[in-house]
């Protein structure tokens, strides 16, 4: 199924994609992701701050996240 999964919008399909996702490392997940779309790291601020990454789908849908034990936390403007 993760092959034939469409994904449009990570922040409206987080459930669905953690759950193809399932026991997959954080890199494996960020591999998966960057297939889909384009994904940024982006720099940090603070040395104790979650590594954050900016990811943006095929359709231009864009979501700011971080991982905390394996789930996506996303970061609103």
């Amino acid at each position: 199924m993760s092959q034939d999964f469409h994904l449009v919008d990570l922040v409206s399909q987080a459930q669905a994609v953690q759950k193809i996702l399932a026991g997959n490392s954080d890199a494996e997940k960020l591999a998966w992701l960057a297939n889909r779309g384009k994904l940024e790291l982006l720099s940090s601020e603070f040395p104790d701050e979650k590594q954050s990454y900016h990811f943006e789908s095929a359709i231009g849908r864009e979501a700011v996240f971080y991982f905390d034990s394996g789930e996506f936390i996303f970061v609103h403007n």
